[in-house]
């Protein structure tokens, strides 16, 4: 079995934006759900990982993005564990429009393996051996920035925590987090640009009830820098930073 991972998964009608395009939490999602569909198959998924009182909890993603998908279609998502780094479990992916020869979308992540009865990470090279893994260069070569936001917030909006938002793991799901990310811009961004770059490192989990307030500071007027909290405790929830193009 190789560590590699292929998946054809559909972009549906009701998934795509006011453009009719995919939009950037749909690409993150789709990251997700090819994730998750290789861990799977290699045996250390979410569900797996729970009877094991263990979870892997995602804390920084760098993922690049060309020109998008419009309309129904399949993508074709490729994910595999890419590599051990420190505590960090890698993980990388590559999106691609039915017949392209070249991706529209690439990422680089990187995950904690939790012990849920301590909240404490766990040696991850425990669990992953090197049949579990396929070797190669990360797809976004370059370093995770320093996200550190300071000064007077350009834009501020809230967000309250749905049951909806929560996963397995009883806290907010990843993706949502992106969905309000690329909420927490002025409006004539929004509607006139789509996110190219997306820097996002994972602090601490969310939980139903709670309430999210994003403050974005713009650094020039495409890149823009994103810092969340909320009233359940202490400390940022993400920060972020987004590049926005003219479409």
């Amino acid at each position: 079995m190789t560590a590699l991972g292929v998946y054809p998964i559909e972009l549906k009608s009701y998934e795509l934006d006011h453009r009719g395009e995919m939009p950037l939490w749909v690409v993150f999602r789709f990251l997700q759900e090819a994730a998750e569909l290789n861990a799977v198959e290699l045996g250390f998924d979410t569900e797996t990982m729970l009877k094991q009182a263990l979870t892997w909890m995602l804390v920084r993603l760098q993922l690049r993005v060309g020109e998008v998908p419009a309309g129904r279609t399949i993508i074709k998502a490729e994910s595999w564990p890419s590599g051990v780094e420190s505590r960090f479990a890698m993980r990388d992916f590559r999106l691609y429009q039915q017949g392209a020869a070249e991706p529209f979308a690439i990422a680089t992540s990187a995950w904690l393996l939790i012990d849920i009865n301590r909240m404490r990470p766990v040696t991850v090279a425990n669990f992953l051996k090197g049949d579990h893994l396929f070797q190669q260069e990360h797809m976004v070569a370059e370093a995770f920035p320093n996200i550190n936001p300071s000064g007077r917030p350009d834009f501020g909006t809230d967000f309250r925590i749905r049951r909806s938002d929560l996963d397995m793991n009883d806290h907010v799901n990843n993706t949502h987090y992106v969905e309000w990310l690329a909420e927490a811009v002025p409006e004539i961004v929004w509607r006139e640009r789509s996110v190219i770059v997306l820097d996002i490192e994972y602090k601490r989990a969310v939980q139903f009830g709670e309430t999210v307030h994003i403050d974005t500071y713009a650094i020039d007027d495409a890149t823009y820098l994103h810092r969340m909290t909320g009233n359940g405790g202490s400390g940022d929830i993400v920060v972020a930073r987004t590049v926005w193009k003219k479409r």
